[in-house]
């Protein structure tokens, strides 16, 4: 069960990792707050997938399009 606090704080940044796993590495009240520390991240570590996606369980349930999204975008570049 979430607490009220965490059900504030949906919108998340979730980084991809090599092996296709993600990990959620900041959470935030607004989209626009998780859009503005994203373009910061992305500046400061460019090698490094990030992506906004909104997690409102707060399980990994929503992040599997961000997965697969991930792998296509992978595999056309090959």
């Amino acid at each position: 069960m979430m607490t009220y606090k965490q059900r504030l704080c949906c919108w998340a940044i979730a980084r991809l990792l090599p092996s296709g796993q993600w990990i959620i590495v900041a959470r935030f009240r607004s989209p626009s707050d998780a859009d503005g520390h994203f373009q910061f991240l992305r500046q400061t570590i460019p090698h490094v997938k990030f992506e906004v996606v909104f997690d409102l369980k707060g399980e990994s349930n929503r992040l599997e399009a961000l997965r697969d999204r991930a792998s296509n975008s992978l595999s056309s570049a090959l």
